[in-house]
C-alpha cells in the first residue's frame, strides 16, 4: 500500500497568482551601484527605499528579487560568451548582485558601463525554474512553538495562520546562510512579523519559520531568530542524493498541513533513503 503523500514536484506551471506579470519596472526605485573594495561592484535593486522606509511592499520585494536573479543570469551568460572581460565572479543575493572583477584588467568605470547596458534586457515577470514543490508541514507542537504567539501578534486564529501560510505562493528568491537554505518570498502580508528579539541557540533541521515578508525551512540544526510554525520531514540538504541541495533559486513552493502520523511515516521513508531527487521528480500526483 502506498504511504502518505510526501512531496510533489510538478513540472507543469504552478497555479499561482502571477501579479508581477502586470507590473512595470517603475514600481521600484532606481537601482543603486555600490563600490565593494577595489575589485567589487554591487547593484542594489531596492535602491535606498528599503533603508528609508523599512520593508518594501510585497510586490516590490518580489520584483527586486526576480530582477536580481535575472540580471545575474544575464550577466553570467554574457561572461561565458567572453563579452565581459575582467569579470571574475557574479554573486546574486535577495535583491542585489555582487560583481567581482580584476582591477588590473578592467577599471570599475568600464565594468559598470558594460553591465549597465544590460539593464534594459531584464525580464520583469515572476518567472521561475518551472519546478513547483509541495512541502508537507506538521504545524504547531514541539516543532512549531511560536504558532500561538504568531496568531496573537497577527490577531488571527492559529488555524488562520496555518491556512494563510499554506495559501502563500512562495518563490525561492535566493539561497544562502546554510547549505540548502532557500529564502522564500511571497508570504501573505498578514503574517509579516520581525525576527524574534532573542534568537534561539538551537533550531532543529526541517523547522518551518517566518520573519519579515519571507519563510524558510532550516536545512540543518542551527541557531536562528525566526518565528517557528512547524516542521517538515523532508531534507533540504542530503549529501546522499545526486543533488544534495533540494531547492534552486526560482523554484516555487507551497506548504501542505499533515498529521503527526503522516509526519512519522514520511520521516521513516526519508531515513530509509526513499526520497532521492530522481524519485521526487518522477512523482506527479
Amino acid at each position: 500500500m502506498r504511504g502518505p503523500p510526501i512531496m510533489v514536484m510538478k513540472k507543469e506551471k504552478c497555479k499561482m497568482q502571477d501579479a508581477m506579470a502586470d507590473q512595470n519596472i517603475s514600481v521600484l526605485p532606481t537601482p543603486v551601484w555600490l563600490t565593494c573594495g577595489d575589485g567589487g561592484l554591487m547593484l542594489d535593486f531596492q535602491g535606498y527605499r528599503a533603508m528609508l522606509t523599512g520593508t518594501l511592499r510585497h510586490i516590490e520585494s518580489d520584483l527586486a528579487s526576480q530582477m536580481a536573479r535575472s540580471f545575474a543570469q544575464l550577466a553570467e551568460d554574457k561572461r561565458a560568451s567572453g563579452a565581459l572581460p575582467g569579470l571574475t565572479d557574479i554573486v546574486p543575493a535577495l535583491s542585489t548582485v555582487l560583481f567581482r572583477y580584476d582591477p588590473t584588467c578592467q577599471s570599475q568605470a568600464a565594468i559598470k558601463a558594460q553591465l549597465s547596458l544590460l539593464l534594459d534586457q531584464i525580464e520583469t515577470t515572476r518567472s521561475g525554474t518551472g519546478r513547483c514543490w509541495q512541502m508537507p508541514c506538521l504545524y504547531g507542537g514541539k516543532g512549531g512553538p511560536d504558532l500561538a504567539e504568531v496568531a496573537a501578534r497577527t490577531k488571527l486564529r492559529e488555524t488562520e495562520v496555518i491556512q494563510r501560510h499554506q495559501q502563500s505562493d512562495l518563490m525561492v528568491a535566493t539561497m544562502g546562510f546554510l547549505p540548502g537554505n532557500g529564502y522564500l518570498t511571497g508570504l501573505d502580508p498578514s503574517l509579516y512579523l520581525p525576527r524574534r528579539s532573542a534568537p534561539r541557540t538551537h533550531i532543529t533541521a526541517g523547522t518551518v519559520a517566518i520573519a519579515m515578508d519571507q519563510s524558510v525551512i532550516y536545512p540543518m540544526d542551527s541557531p536562528g531568530g525566526w518565528n517557528l510554525l512547524g516542521r517538515t520531514p523532508i531534507r533540504l540538504f542530503d549529501q546522499a542524493r545526486t543533488e544534495a541541495v533540494l531547492f534552486r533559486a526560482g523554484d516555487k513552493v507551497r506548504f501542505m498541513a499533515i498529521s503527526q502520523a503522516d509526519f512519522e511515516a514520511i520521516e521513516k521513508r526519508v531515513a530509509a533513503g526513499e526520497l532521492g531527487l530522481e524519485i521526487l521528480e518522477a512523482e506527479n500526483d
